[in-house]
């Protein structure tokens, strides 16, 4: 299957999540063969397809999962718009129509030549147009219920992450009021505070440093559970927990108490707030300064009552259950992300709203742009053929810089017209096979006689 419109880490982020209930655990050879019959009808995918994702990623890792390069050159797709219309009404007739009991309706109906279209692609088209079997699973179950407590048994086996509104820095002369948000991390056993930072903006970059710090502190979580905020369903969260082996796992929609320990801890902070705004902070550092004492000596170190009186910290060091621990590299790689991105006429790329200098050599050219949410001033692009550059936002001097000349491709003079060539053999062709064809006529007489 050709998948032109994602990335490759998101093709191999999806391909863990669908192994996901594979991956964590110890499970028995018959359990696995339950669990990838059970995956592969719902995820329309094939037992095979799914082994060998799997004994990829047994061998190889998270590299196992990226999608190997095309050796066809990149076909076009054989999946029309006007078969995905028909296939979107044939799913909407019986929504529980399998994906190959659709081409197979397709193909009888004459809509499309058997073997032409491959049960994979047609399965991205309807997913596109939200007809996918998930997505209409997703619209017909019910998830009524209220959700129950529960507390895992040991450290880091999963975290709970929340973004709060803390508070409003007052307006200035230099400045306009400034709401501030805290990124909170907290391990589910032990009620530590993984993570707590204070930022001016509640985007992905901040949550996933909140994120990186938690790691390099107390080590990889096995877990991570989270609302549906676009900060958290973001493909650069997924990237990240793809690539160190950390399942996902979200709550309903609206079901606040699913993350309880996470939401009480929120509502603790508002004792802080009311705290620090006595301090009169001015800037988001000189809150945060504030927040690391406060969760020192009056969180992490107090007696928690759903700890039998032991503190945070103490059951923290206590469990004896080894952590999960990332090197630098193993962490710069999970936490850079790729995109492409195409140079103008000007020798910029646009990324994150602003202008960068790319360089004129790349006029016209599509680059992979690499950039850390831990350094957003930054970014390094790459293409075949050029060494990789480091390059910083478009900065308007007064004067303009020398435009540099690009040598024009050499024109080749033509001999002749290809086209009308190649159309000349498609016009003798076609009249070759008229002459060779039979007609019956039967001319009729004046006087009636054959």
């Amino acid at each position: 299957m050709v998948e032109k419109a994602k990335n490759a880490d998101e093709i191999a982020s999806r391909r863990i999540e669908i192994l996901g209930p594979l991956l964590y655990g110890e499970i028995d050879q018959a359990k696995r063969s339950l669990l990838i019959h059970e995956i592969s009808e719902k995820e329309e995918i094939s037992e095979r397809t799914l082994r060998r994702w799997l004994f990829a990623y047994e061998h190889e890792g998270y590299q196992g999962l990226l999608p190997r390069s095309n050796p066809h050159g990149g076909r076009a797709s054989s999946v029309t718009e006007e078969i995905v219309d028909q296939a979107v009404i044939l799913r909407r007739e019986v929504p529980t129509r399998s994906i190959r009991q659709i081409i197979t309706i397709l193909e009888m109906e004459g809509l499309a030549t058997p073997g032409e279209i491959k049960r994979s692609t047609l399965q991205d088209h309807l997913m596109k147009r939200g007809y996918g079997s998930k997505q209409l699973s997703m619209y017909h179950s019910t998830g009524a219920g209220a959700a129950r407590r529960f507390q895992r048994l040991h450290r880091n086996d999963l975290w709970q992450l929340d973004i709060k509104y803390l508070l409003v820095l007052p307006e200035t002369a230099k400045r306009e009021a400034q709401q501030l948000y805290a990124s909170v991390v907290i391990d589910d056993a032990t009620r530590l505070v993984t993570a707590c930072q204070v930022y001016e903006k509640q985007n992905t970059w901040n949550v996933l440093d909140s994120f990186r710090r938690a790691i390099e502190l107390y080590g990889i979580p096995d877990r991570i559970f989270t609302d549906n905020g676009s900060q958290y369903i973001s493909r650069h969260m997924t990237q990240v927990c793809a690539k160190l082996g950390i399942k996902k796992l979200r709550a309903r929609p609206r079901a606040a108490s699913a993350k309880g320990k996470v939401e009480v801890f929120n509502k603790y902070l508002d004792s802080f707030v009311n705290e620090v705004k006595l301090k009169r902070p001015q800037s988001a550092v000189e809150v945060q300064h504030y927040l690391d004492i406060w969760l020192h000596e009056l969180y992490q170190n107090k007696a928690h009552s759903a700890l039998d009186g032991k503190t945070p910290d103490q059951v923290f060091r206590e469990d004896d259950r080894p952590l999960r621990w990332a090197s630098k590299e193993q962490l710069d790689f999970a936490f850079v992300f790729t995109e492409k991105r195409l140079v103008d006429k000007t020798g910029c790329l646009s990324f994150g709203s602003i202008p960068w200098e790319a360089g004129q050599d790349l006029i016209g050219m599509r680059v992979d742009v690499a950039f850390s949410p831990s350094n957003p001033d930054e970014l390094e692009i790459f293409h075949e053929g050029f060494e990789p550059r480091k390059i910083r936002p478009l900065k308007i001097a007064e004067h303009t810089a020398p435009r540099k000349k690009t040598p024009l491709p050499v024109k080749v003079k033509p001999e002749t017209s290809r086209e009308l060539d190649a159309a000349a053999k498609q016009y003798q062709k076609h009249r070759d096979l008229a002459e060779t064809a039979i007609s019956y006529r039967f001319e009729i007489g004046r006087d009636g006689d054959d």
